[in-house]
């Protein structure tokens, strides 16, 4: 197909697709031409990924390339994947210094946790860190907060990781079955999002409706 057809079924400007191009994000197409090159549902598959990742996953460009180059590695496991994705999610992120007050302590929880559960986690893994930081934040907020109270978010996490890995097997050999773990991982993450959103506002509406109730 012409670039002009792939913008049209792409929903993206021609401009747009022309600057993925230049900045190595989308391969080129087959030459006809000096100014002209044709486009395959490759291309297709390739320009939605790259809107789901910068749409919904709000990842930079230099993120979105980092994910991409993972992707193209065919020697790539699910789990190289997933480390990629949850590397470039976390990047913004300072690393957590290593010391032996309040931070060392709740570090230390979140090590513990993971042992507990039996989780086989990289000691270097962002998310380790990222865990660490809101536990701080949280601790500045009120001191009650720590692991424990985060008990109910590990069990769902447990399960919905669980969840994510039936819904797709084998490793990432081939460039679908890499794209489309990918785009499970962002995707079903908003989703999560979005339904925790709207259980919430049904929570409230009940404790609302409960308060109302009782003061007749």
């Amino acid at each position: 197909m012409r670039i002009s057809e792939l913008g049209r079924r792409s929903g993206l400007p021609v401009a747009t697709i022309k600057f993925y191009l230049r900045e190595g994000l989308l391969p080129p197409g087959t030459r006809t031409a000096r100014n002209q090159a044709n486009y395959d549902e490759g291309h297709l598959s390739r320009l939605q990924l790259i809107q789901v990742l910068t749409v919904v996953g709000r990842f930079s460009l230099a993120s979105v390339r980092e994910i991409l180059a993972a992707i193209d590695d065919r020697e790539m496991s699910l789990a190289g994947l997933s480390a990629a994705v949850n590397d470039a999610l976390f990047a913004s992120l300072p690393p957590t210094p290593d010391e032996p007050g309040e931070v060392g302590r709740l570090r230390q929880q979140v090590d513990e946790c993971i042992s507990r559960l039996g989780w086989q986690v990289d000691p270097q893994a962002p998310a380790r860190s990222a865990l660490v930081q809101v536990l701080v934040a949280l601790r500045e907020l009120d001191d009650h907060f720590d692991m424990d109270y985060l008990a109910p978010y590990v069990r769902a996490a447990d399960r919905l990781s669980a969840y994510d890995i039936e819904s797709i097997s084998g490793n990432a050999s081939t460039e679908s079955l890499a794209s489309a773990w990918v785009a499970r991982l962002v995707l079903f993450e908003a989703a999560f999002t979005a339904l925790r959103a709207l259980a919430q506002e049904h929570q409230l509406a009940l404790r609302a409706q409960g308060d109302t109730g009782g003061s007749h």
